[in-house]
């Protein structure tokens, strides 16, 4: 199992290891709900039978700490505003 990453603090990281987990593909969000100290997130793709019906596949649910949901809304937002500053330049 390859360590491809650390995070954390000096005096507590926190060792990242990756054994192959599948890469999900969602334009679609089916489920968000709170449960709790989580948040339940369901994601699906997007597609169109052969006779023109959409459908969503569910591709993945997630059960996140809220505290984790709220940093990766912090995180977008830094990508959102990185985003801006370029295209004012």
């Amino acid at each position: 199992m390859p360590v491809v990453g650390k995070a954390g603090t000096p005096s507590a990281p926190v060792f990242i290891f990756d054994e192959g987990a599948q890469n999900c593909y969602a334009n679609f969000i089916t489920e968000v709900a709170e449960d709790g100290d989580l948040v339940r997130v369901g994601f699906a793709a997007l597609s169109v039978d052969g006779d023109g019906q959409r459908k969503a596949m569910v591709v993945v649910r997630l059960h996140i700490k809220k505290d984790v949901a709220w940093e990766m809304c912090r995180e977008l937002r830094k990508i959102e505003d990185a985003k801006a500053h370029r295209r004012k330049k």
